[in-house]
């Protein structure tokens, strides 16, 4: 039997994930946090054959009603807790929207600045005309697709898994991590973006590779046709699937290098991919034209601006305001090269070798922190109910032990199997687990060397950690004491305790500032959003439920705009007047739980601008705008409200 020596590619995804898991303790909740996956591991360790003894009925029935409740739970979490998408995900959504109301325009510079989100905006509008044609509301569209794709991806996933393992346990721990986790209820939920889509595509490529040798000819054309598909959908949304390229290359190389390659007969499979890819750049002309979008150089950015920024040290790798300000400023594309580089030299010179290495630790940090899931591109829940909101640090602190605990608790199972695993690379699981590990590898090397960084960047790698941790065969299990059934039920328990108890004691010390309602979603000035002129005594209200109480209010109006906001509590009648702060009018005072009405007059003798988000289906605000009494249900105001 064929073997290589493991060394280099695990060594070097262990390291990854250690330098990931560290960041993710640094928190005042990384201590509990660590706690939950020693008791919650240690439980699992002495739980595990237990778990593997359920027979196939029992899993069925008990992972199918797992999953029907999380789905309920889902439908209430978007019921109770809309909230306010802002950002990127909102332009795309607003975008959406606009053209499936029939309006091929595109009004706002975001695109063509960022045009690899064409396709995603186009691709989103035709769902949402055909869920018009069933009489959806947009909201309730978006809200569905967003199910849709990510109960495809848990159910995709643990079938996967239970086709890779075999393994009982494993199937158990991997619904624990999807559906009794933050993962099924926050950013994926509430947020339809590229990242989730991704995620699923990437699974459904590494599933289309599964025991392709033992495919039958009619299997091979669906599951080819499939893996097409899915590499040119997956290389429109995100450019950066590229990666799966120099991976499948390096697994050919080791492949080839043990006489194997006949074998593994990846030939076809690895030339759908490059055809994938291939369509994915005649596919992105056709959506353009349908979409009847043309790109604009003078205000695109080259893929040097986000290498530029990826070596910022001041913003640690990350989006640098100042460096897309200049950008802006820069008179071309070709200006703009011109600047990036000269300065990304300048940048590396500066920091140096080991101000480099520096920055790439602290980079794959980032790209691998987890500890924010609930807010990514989350601007605050619509309208918080008022025992979310009361009780906020308790729910965040538990948010964030729980899907850190979670996360570090699947990357240990992974650490040490990937310690002990010597590639048997005539088993095609086996290469599967290789070209995971090394195309995982590849997303965190291209963020960390090159790229910039966000925290969601590292969520891409997802899919690919859980097939290498299920392909990877276990270890020959070792018997348990007849405490093991105990002590296992025990740690479970005592785990819970200690994730609730230290939500509850240090969530109070998280940042107190919390979201009570908002509207926050706008297309933003800085890419040439259009205000409202209001003219000369019209009067703009609109109704904002506050569920708890709150001492900071705030309407973004427009800089240099001259009108008055006032905020009225309708039970009392109290008035309070806003003053203005720039672009914002905002007000400083306690406010007691109720309903209050936002109002904006032009009192003066020219019209006056005003921020105003509006949309042509999509409803922002559980309250409409109006306008000198006039109701405009898909407007609203830019405002928060916050206890600080």
């Amino acid at each position: 039997m064929k073997k290589i020596k493991p060394a280099f590619l695990p060594a070097i995804l262990i390291l990854c994930l250690l330098i990931g898991s560290i960041g993710n303790l640094t928190s005042v909740l990384g201590v509990p946090a660590l706690l939950v996956v020693v008791l919650l591991g240690a439980g699992l360790y002495f739980g595990a054959p237990r778990l593997d003894h359920l027979s196939t009925r029992q899993l069925r029935w008990g992972i199918g009603l797992g999953l029907l409740a999380m789905l309920v739970a889902q439908v209430v979490v978007l019921h109770v807790m809309p909230n306010t998408v802002y950002h990127d995900p909102y332009r795309v959504l607003s975008q959406a929207d606009q053209l499936a109301a029939g309006h091929m325009t595109w009004d706002i510079t975001y695109f063509w600045r960022y045009a690899n989100n064409v396709p995603l905006a186009y691709l989103l509008s035709l769902w949402l005309r055909l869920t018009q044609l069933v009489g959806l509301s947009t909201n309730l569209s978006v809200h569905l697709l967003s199910i849709l794709v990510l109960d495809s991806f848990i159910a995709l996933a643990l079938h996967t898994i239970w086709q890779l393992s075999q393994r009982a346990s494993l199937l158990v721990v991997a619904f624990g991590f999807f559906a009794l986790s933050p993962f099924a209820y926050t950013y994926y939920l509430q947020v339809f973006y590229s990242d989730l889509p991704t995620m699923l595509v990437l699974l459904i490529i590494i599933r289309s590779l599964l025991n392709w040798s033992q495919k039958t000819s009619r299997q091979r054309w669906f599951a080819g046709s499939g893996l097409v598909v899915a590499v040119m959908l997956g290389a429109m949304l995100k450019p950066n699937l590229v990666v799966l390229l120099p991976a499948l290359l390096i697994v050919g190389l080791i492949l080839a290098r043990q006489h194997l390659w006949r074998q593994a007969k990846l030939t076809l499979p690895i030339l759908l991919i490059v055809l994938g890819f291939g369509l994915s750049l005649p596919a992105t002309k056709v959506i353009d034209v349908a979409a009847n979008y043309q790109p604009r150089t003078a205000f695109s950015f080259p893929a040097t601006n986000w290498i530029l920024m990826g070596y910022n040290q001041h913003s640690n790798g990350g989006y640098s305001g100042k460096d897309v300000g200049r950008a802006i400023k820069q008179p071309s594309q070709a200006a703009r090269q011109r600047y990036n580089l000269k300065t990304i030299p300048k940048r590396i010179k500066t920091l140096g070798v080991v101000g480099v290495i520096r920055l790439w630790v602290v980079k794959l940090g980032i790209v691998l922190n987890v500890q924010g899931i609930q807010r990514w591109y989350n601007g605050g829940f619509r309208a918080a109910p008022s025992w979310y909101s009361n009780h906020a640090g308790f729910y965040q602190g538990l948010t964030v032990i729980g899907y850190v605990a979670a996360t570090l608790l699947m990357w240990g199972a992974l650490m040490l199997k990937l310690l002990r695993w010597r590639p048997d690379l005539t088993d095609p699981h086996q290469i599967l687990a290789l070209l995971a590990v090394t195309t995982a590898l590849g997303y965190l090397a291209f963020h960390t060397l090159l790229w910039e960084v966000e925290p969601r960047y590292g969520q891409a790698i997802l899919p690919l950690l859980w097939v290498a941790l299920a392909a990877i065969p276990r270890q020959a299990s070792q018997s348990r004491p007849r405490w093991a059934n105990q002590a296992s039920l025990l740690n479970g328990a005592t785990a819970l305790l200690v994730a609730f108890g230290s939500a509850g004691v240090l969530g109070a010390q998280l940042p107190q500032k919390q979201v009570i309602a908002a509207q926050r979603s706008q297309l933003s000035v800085q890419y040439h959003a259009k205000p409202k002129t209001v003219t000369p005594g019209t009067v703009l209200a609109e109704v904002v439920d506050v569920n708890a109480p709150a001492n900071y209010f705030s309407v973004q109006i427009h800089a240099g705009s001259q009108v008055q906001v006032t905020l009225t509590n309708l039970a009392t009648g109290q008035h309070y007047r806003l003053t203005m702060a720039g672009s914002v009018a905002r007000l400083h005072h306690q406010l007691a739980a109720g309903q209050y009405r936002i109002t904006v007059q032009n009192l003066t003798t020219r019209g006056q601008q005003v921020d105003v988000t509006h949309t042509y289906h999509y409803q922002l605000a559980a309250h409409p705008l109006t306008v000198n009494g006039q109701s405009q249900p898909t407007a609203s105001l830019i405002y928060t409200c916050m206890q600080r």
